[in-house]
């Protein structure tokens, strides 16, 4: 469907347009008319100038040729005259051999009638009385002329209104879209709304807007509103629920398969159906929430911020680097963002002998963020078992088995992957999480 301006652009032109030819026929024909009646003149006075050149003679009545106009002798001059009494006829010469066609009707003929060389003729019949003889005296001047230039008048004058509308029709469509600019600057704010860069549309438009927008930021107000307390309400129980869930996970060992093989069977049963549950709660809350806005990641911000609680956290015993924190906010929500990035961190530096590296880049369509260290590392084979939930290789460290589970949750919550693999650069596990953008 083409725009509103457009649309209207189209339609003034083509209302314009019709009005023009309407105006234009309208004048034309009116000219015509006026026309018309000024050779009527002319016609009426050219049949008393033919009357005049009648004389009585000798053997009756007889035409006196010199006093006629010279055009009346000039073969196809586009000026005639017959006179017509008792059984006589008398012609111009003018027309030749030809005659014109006889008309009973006084006066102009209302219609044009043909006449020799193709051409049309405007008659005018007068009747007359001389000498006692009763006479009817038709006169005819070739019309062609003018409706040439009639027809030339309105070829021009529809191209000069063509180019006038398209001059007009360009002057108003700039004016429509000027007048629409309100509106393409809500849909910008609308986008930046998507983005989460800003919280609401501004206030500051055409009266006709001004409802629109007061609505749209109240239902956003609203919406925010019950979002973040369904999000955090869910939260809140999925992460209560992470550590007594990661507690009866560690006690389904071997040991409790060897002693009590129903019990452990029921408890492993019941144990991922729960965390299924817990799982997608989480996930259909984060999907929901969206880039909340307000919330967009700043890099220069929050990893700074993770580092430092990293640091606090772990002392000197490891140093982190961070690439990528020139990169401008990013649409996405800033949360799931910190806990990804927090899980990722604290995991390698549990591992790491004294070496982090965080990096973080864009593209087209995603955002990418990796995270490794110089520790040692994973077997190929074991990679996708850390990240089941509740999956420890080593029980020595300190932990429940959650972090990187909730680091693959969040990314295929929202569309992304979470890939595990060997560091080049450091040497130990590399994780790297592909984060799509709209």
């Amino acid at each position: 469907m083409t725009s509103i301006a457009g649309r209207l652009g189209v339609s003034l032109f083509v209302s314009l347009l019709l009005a023009g030819i309407l105006v234009g026929q309208g004048a034309l024909w009116w000219l015509d008319q006026r026309q018309r009646q000024v050779m009527t003149a002319s016609l009426r006075d050219e049949a008393v100038s033919v009357l005049a050149a009648i004389s009585q003679g000798p053997s009756g009545l007889q035409l006196e040729q010199p006093m006629l106009d010279p055009a009346y002798r000039q073969p196809f001059s586009g000026r005639y005259f017959t006179v017509s009494f008792d059984d006589h006829i008398w012609r111009s010469r003018s027309l030749w051999d030809q005659r014109m066609a006889d008309t009973e009707s006084l006066g102009l003929d209302n219609e044009l009638v043909p006449g020799p060389d193709g051409q049309q003729l405007l008659r005018y019949r007068g009747d007359y009385e001389i000498h006692g003889r009763k006479l009817a005296i038709v006169v005819a001047q070739d019309y062609t002329p003018q409706l040439e230039n009639f027809r030339n008048t309105r070829s021009v004058s529809l191209l000069a209104w063509v180019l006038i509308l398209s001059g007009l029709a360009a002057a108003q469509l700039w004016l429509i879209r000027r007048g629409l600019r309100p509106l393409n600057e809500a849909r910008r704010q609308i986008e930046q709304l998507g983005d989460g860069e800003r919280t609401e549309l501004d206030c500051d438009v055409p009266t006709e807007l001004r409802p629109l927008v007061q609505e749209v930021n109240r239902l956003l107000g609203h919406t925010d509103q019950q979002l973040r307390r369904s999000r955090h309400a869910i939260g809140d129980l999925g992460h209560a629920l992470k550590t007594p869930l990661a507690v009866l996970r560690n006690r389904c060992d071997a040991n409790l398969l060897r002693d009590h093989p129903d019990l452990y069977r029921l408890l492993d049963e019941q144990l991922a159906q729960v965390e299924d549950t817990v799982r997608r709660a989480l996930n259909r809350a984060r999907v929901a929430a969206g880039a909340t806005p307000g919330t967009l990641f700043h890099p220069d911000q929050d990893l700074v911020a993770l580092r430092d609680t990293m640091i606090q956290v772990y002392g000197d015993r490891c140093r982190i680097e961070l690439i990528g924190t020139e990169l401008p906010p990013q649409p996405v929500e800033r949360d799931d963002m910190l806990e990804v990035l927090g899980n990722l961190m604290d995991n390698a530096c549990k591992w790491a002998r004294g070496r982090v590296l965080v990096r973080l880049w864009r593209e087209p369509d995603a955002l990418w963020l990796s995270v490794e260290d110089d520790g040692p590392g994973i077997e190929p084979g074991r990679r996708d078992q850390v990240i089941r939930r509740g999956e420890r290789l080593d029980q020595r460290v300190a932990g429940h088995g959650l972090g990187l589970a909730i680091v693959s949750d969040t990314a295929e919550a929202y569309g992304g992957e979470l890939t595990l693999g060997h560091s080049a650069a450091l040497g130990g596990l590399i994780a790297r999480v592909c984060w799509p953008l709209r």
